[in-house]
């Protein structure tokens, strides 16, 4: 009899280059992996062992009988193995992560019994001739279950798909495709070689089950993070939008690693790499409840299931918090790691995966923000903060697209000219309903939000055509706050220089206010770019100075033609003694500079006659003009009247 058995050579050969590939990458150890090479190692004897064994058939007169009964009686046992072990894997694969779910040992006790059945055919085989037989002549014959191979493939398509769909639902996305093509392709491979007995496809059912499974795997990876070996970004946002999709109740605790930079720089990057390789190692072995994830450099977030009662998660998450208050030692150091915290509730707190990722973000922030690193938990509370702070987010989009965006002016009262010279110009917006949004609260959204630089290019751009539409009055000079930093503060520079001249605007008009912080990043490049504007004739003001961050030796070293004392320092002086002797050290400082010093936030009689015998230059605040719309500012500036403080 001669059997076609070209499949089998290909299937050796397409398996011999899996092997390859498999020896060569380096994976961790675990039961999926484990089994897959266990498989392929056997599937590679088995075929071989099959092309032998038929050989041997073909030539059955040339060959002793009894090694043709052991080979093939081996073939049967590897045969066996093989099915048991693909079966194993694809276990193994839709229960990844969960390998402690008595379902899966109940899948793979199934296996191993129907293996062992296997085993005891195969061995009673030698005596019945239950699967196969050699006559006298040498000659192969099939037994009356001969076809067992079959059958025992058949049952382990079955098993696979009925645990498959008992676990659908909690099976990763890129594995669920095993479920369908896996058994279905087996299954019509089992059925051709029922059909066409002459042509050996044993090895071929089983080399096309483990591609499959070698390529849902490779898939798999593209999800895993390569240094901790946890799931990855990819992966997170896979997981929530399918948690999401089904609606589920679930828990997300986002970890962030606080001064990582520090732990590199005093150890090294390779001792940097351990301690996050055994901080993924901790919170992945944390509870069969819980999937980390790894989002970014020294990000981690934990999905916790509805499983876990709230008295027990609030337990369990103060003793996951202790954990990060003690040294984590590796081979390679032991260090402190300090941590934030923020976690969220699904969907008591958002709604879709949009909101979940937004509302991280939003809580992480909040966390870094907090120098004593205590946990943000996003309660209702914080959830109408949020929801505020997106609804200023997109008020400010759209003003900035309708032009809605208004500016107000508060006057700056000259003390040696007695009269308003010059002011401040400030940025203001409405609600829909037309109610005020207060500047503390949407200018430091912007500038969270990026959107600080457009609004200072746009309230230049309005400064500019407002100067050009009121030319018949001297308005004097204006100032404007710049809040970009560095980089953005020198093209801010470069933008007002072609604006000044598209509008015919005299540069000495143009005052920029700006606060230490933004120059302290380079002070060289900072003083080139302030030289740069006072050669324009564009004045350059020191705001907030005195609110912790400002020294008198940053003012020293850069051209600033004010500095204005932040309303902090003015508040104080009428009632404490300290407070007017540091002020008058502050003034005395920038007279001998020739800087001029103006005082904000005069608001009473006692704080005007201060600052007035400290020798201020200059005074804003409510005692003299609140902010005003910039018509009446045209006309107060207009009169040209040496305007009296009010009384």
């Amino acid at each position: 009899m001669t059997y076609i058995i070209v499949p089998e050579y290909i299937s050796c050969f397409l398996l011999a280059l899996i092997g390859v590939y498999v020896f060569f990458d380096k994976k961790s150890s675990s039961l999926k992996n484990t089994t897959f090479q266990i498989s392929l190692f056997f599937s590679l004897i088995s075929i071989i062992n099959n092309i032998i064994s038929i050989y041997g058939i073909e030539n059955a007169a040339h060959i002793p009988v009894i090694i043709n009964v052991y080979l093939n009686s081996f073939y049967y046992f590897s045969v066996a193995v093989m099915t048991t072990m693909v079966s194993i894997t694809t276990y193994a694969t839709l229960f990844e992560g969960r390998y402690g779910e008595p379902r899966l040992k109940r899948a793979i006790g199934v296996s191993l019994s129907l293996f062992a059945v296997e085993v005891i055919i195969v061995l009673a085989n030698l005596a019945t001739g239950w699967l196969f037989y050699f006559d006298a002549d040498g000659l192969y014959h099939r037994g009356p279950l001969n076809a067992i191979g079959i059958a025992y493939l058949a049952v382990a398509i079955f098993n696979i798909i009925l645990f498959g769909a008992l676990e659908r639902r909690r099976t990763k996305k890129s594995f669920r495709l095993i479920l369908y093509i896996l058994p279905s392709s087996a299954a019509i491979l089992g059925f051709l070689q029922y059909l066409f007995q002459d042509t050996i496809l044993t090895g071929t059912i089983i080399a096309f089950s483990l591609l499959t499974l070698f390529i849902a795997g490779q898939q798999q990876r593209a999800r895993v993070d390569a240094l901790t070996e946890l799931s990855n970004r990819e992966a997170f946002f896979n997981d929530i939008s399918r948690l999401c999709q089904r609606k589920a109740q679930y828990r997300i605790i986002i970890i962030g690693l606080k001064n990582f930079k520090q732990v590199n720089g005093q150890f090294g990057q390779r001792a940097g790499d351990a301690l996050l390789y055994a901080v993924g190692s901790y919170l992945e072995h944390l509870d069969p409840r819980v999937s980390a994830y790894r989002i970014s450099g020294v990000q981690f977030t934990l999905l916790v299931n509805k499983k876990m009662k709230p008295e027990e998660y609030e337990t369990w998450f103060c003793a996951l918090m202790e954990r990060f208050c003690h040294p984590w030692k590796t081979d390679l150091c032991e260090t402190e790691l300090r941590a934030i915290f923020a976690d969220i509730e699904f969907p008591q707190h958002a709604s879709d995966v949009d909101e979940v990722i937004a509302s991280l973000e939003y809580a992480t922030r909040l966390a870094k923000e907090d120098p004593n690193c205590r946990p943000v938990r996003f309660t209702n509370r914080l959830k109408e903060q949020f929801e505020r702070r997106n609804y200023i987010v997109a008020r400010m989009d759209k003003a900035l697209r309708e032009d809605h965006f208004f500016l107000n002016i508060q006057p700056v009262y000259d003390i040696k000219h007695q009269r308003f010279t010059g002011g401040e110009v400030l940025l203001r917006l409405n609600d829909d309903s037309g109610r005020p949004i207060s500047p503390g609260e949407f200018i430091p959204i912007a500038i969270e939000t990026g959107l600080a630089t457009k609004l200072g290019l746009m309230v230049m751009e309005k400064v500019c055509k407002f100067l050009q539409e009121n030319r018949e009055t001297d308005l004097g000079w204006l100032s404007i706050n710049v809040s970009s930093q560095q980089d953005e503060f020198d093209d801010t520079v470069h933008h007002l220089e072609m604006l000044l001249e598209q509008y015919g605007i005299e540069p000495r008009r143009i005052k920029l206010e700006i606060t230490e912080m933004v120059l302290l990043e380079d002070l060289e490049r900072a003083h080139e770019t302030m030289q740069e504007l006072n050669q324009l004739g564009i004045g350059v003001y020191l705001d907030d100075f005195g609110t912790g961050y400002s020294n008198l030796v940053n003012v020293m070293m850069l051209p600033f033609e004010c500095v204005k004392i932040d309303k902090g320092f003015i508040r104080g002086i009428a009632s404490n003694p300290k407070s007017r002797g540091m002020l008058q050290t502050v003034v005395s400082g920038l007279r001998s500079m020739n800087v001029i010093a103006l005082a904000e936030g005069v608001e009473t009689e006692d704080q005007d006659n201060i600052v007035r015998e400290l020798g201020i230059d200059r005074i804003q605040g409510y005692y003299y003009a609140r902010p005003m719309a910039a018509e009446e500012f045209v006309w107060l500036m207009h009169e040209r009247c040496q305007i009296q403080p009010k009384q």
